[in-house]
């Protein structure tokens, strides 16, 4: 029997925006370390995302050396993003249903942002001192919270999932459409739904609960364009309750490094979801 490795690894630095796939990444108890720790709000506090905005595609990141470097696509324009940034005041800001203290990010950026989507927003940061707290029941000794996601701090899919969806779908398509952090190969197709605890070196990850997904997978993250079609084929054979997954939604239990290329042990298994 094969064994099942860590394939790919992606940071999201920017909720909604585009990701970085990355070699290596430290786990801490928000998820992977730089994944969604900023984050754009409306003149109300109110979060962004490309269900509303998927113009938002147009934002390329890639790593420098002390942090993100931004690139509107349409514009040419480049601003790098550090990691530690200087701030200004604390806000509140909603997300889903819960209200977070965040705090704004200086040096231009809600500026840059508003103008170039021609709409007020903000850019705002996660602050350490103020957990985003997660479901008690999803809790573990290493988490009690989660990042800027919308849910639970990482997201796993198998390759192999991928390659399902794709069959059905009857084309390809860009699996960042799901916005998964950690890709596995060498099981079988949504055999993710089963990982109830695994093991990367020293990581362990509990398997709380599958990922329920929406339109936002039907975005395009290349262009924008929004295509139906994804949804509905994910739909044909993942519905149950009226709801459709894709993916396992993980909250670490110990932290540390996970390299691409590491072995993922299953630690226990669960029922599956279909």
């Amino acid at each position: 029997m094969s064994s099942i490795l860590v394939k790919q690894l992606y940071i999201f630095p920017i909720k909604s925006l585009a990701a970085i796939a990355v070699n290596e990444v430290t786990v801490d108890a928000a998820g992977f370390v730089g994944d969604r720790r900023f984050m754009l709000v409306d003149s109300e506090g109110k979060f962004i995302t490309q269900r509303t905005r998927p113009d938002l595609t147009r934002f390329r990141l890639s790593q420098v050396s002390d942090g993100y470097s931004v690139q509107d696509l349409i514009t040419g324009e480049t601003k790098v993003l550090s990691a530690q940034p200087q701030l200004k005041e604390v806000l509140t800001a909603e997300l889903w249903e819960d209200s977070l203290q965040v705090i704004e990010v200086g040096e231009g950026w809600s500026a840059w942002f508003s103008d170039l989507l021609q709409e007020p927003v903000r850019l705002v940061k996660k602050q350490q001192n103020s957990p985003r707290l997660i479901k008690e029941s999803y809790q573990t000794q290493g988490s009690n919270q989660s990042s800027f996601a919308d849910s639970l701090p990482i997201l796993l899919a198998s390759a192999a999932s991928y390659e399902q969806v794709e069959a059905v779908f009857g084309q390809s398509y860009d699996p960042l459409r799901f916005r998964a952090n950690l890709i596995v190969s060498g099981c079988d197709a949504f055999e993710e739904d089963t990982f109830a605890e695994v093991a990367i070196n020293a990581v362990q990850l509990f398997g709380a609960k599958p990922c329920a997904r929406c339109q936002l997978v039907n975005v395009e993250p290349a262009t924008g364009q929004v295509d139906r079609g994804i949804l509905k084929a994910l739909a044909s054979f993942r519905q149950k309750d009226n709801k459709v997954y894709f993916g396992q939604q993980m909250v670490p239990i110990s932290l540390g490094k996970i390299r691409v290329g590491d072995e993922v042990l299953v630690i226990k298994r669960k029922d599956a979801l279909f």
